[in-house]
């Protein structure tokens, strides 16, 4: 029960996020501050974020042990979240340098 709970939340808050990040939308005050490509990079960030959300819950019911399943997606669920983790780190930075960049020329 828990586990189509977390799966249905997920599925309904962040996954519409992560695709209207990658679609381009976001508020206009978003879109004036920051370049098309960052907002695009979050919402792949966002979209390995669900991923990762969704690796334990659908292995828990496809039928996996207990021991199975802590085994074989705790190390995908972390790898996943430090994949995302370094691209909107890496979204960031890129950010900060290009603004750098204009304000010195």
């Amino acid at each position: 029960m828990f586990d189509l709970l977390l799966i249905c939340d997920y599925s309904a808050f962040a996954l519409p996020l992560a695709i209207a990040a990658l679609r381009g939308w976001a508020p206009r005050r978003m879109r004036q501050r920051t370049a098309p490509w960052v907002i695009r990079v979050r919402g792949v960030a966002l979209l390995v974020f669900w991923a990762s959300a969704m690796v334990a819950p659908l292995a828990r019911r496809l039928g996996a042990d207990s021991e199975d399943s802590a085994f074989l997606t705790f190390p995908a669920q972390l790898g996943l979240m430090m994949f995302a983790a370094g691209l909107m780190c890496g979204a960031q930075l890129g950010e900060r340098f290009s603004q750098r960049a204009a304000s010195v020329d």
